[in-house]
């Protein structure tokens, strides 16, 4: 059991710093990282389940392509690293079904898991709150912002 918590904890941390070094990075390479915030913002409220998600397609190609970049291309290279293909499973299911309804959602707060006002809060004020599916790793390195 310690060995999978272990396990979770390195691929939180990766993806943490993933996301906030796509706020830094090239702009050809974060122009799509910014598209998918300005989606997130100005559709919020166009929550629900899509079948489009069980392809991991997001609102539009620069949405999708910041997406495989920044969380399922990462994923897919930690769970060959590491053997741990339990993780790439449950990001699917996570992406696939259920973040469409939690991630950008404004009416949930989900803390200390990463979703709902937590998560918006960083579509707000980018230079918070950069931690997927836990918030202890921007605890930890000083990012974390309240929400109200």
């Amino acid at each position: 059991m310690i060995e999978y918590i272990i396990v979770f904890l390195m691929w939180t941390l990766m993806l943490y710093w993933l996301h906030r070094a796509m706020h830094s990075a090239p702009m050809l390479i974060r122009q799509f990282h910014y598209h998918h915030h300005k989606n997130a913002v100005q559709h919020n409220e166009r929550l629900g389940w899509r079948w489009n998600n069980l392809f991991l397609y997001q609102d539009d190609w620069q949405s999708t392509l910041d997406f495989w970049n920044t969380e399922v291309i990462p994923t897919a290279l930690f769970c060959l690293i590491t053997g741990h293909w339990w993780i790439m499973v449950c990001h699917y299911l996570w992406a696939a079904f259920l973040q469409e309804n939690l991630e950008h959602n404004l009416r949930v707060n989900g803390f200390p898991l990463t979703y709902g006002r937590w998560h918006m809060e960083h579509h707000y004020n980018q230079r918070c709150n950069y931690g997927l599916f836990i918030g202890w790793w921007d605890y930890l390195f000083g990012t974390y912002r309240k929400v109200q």
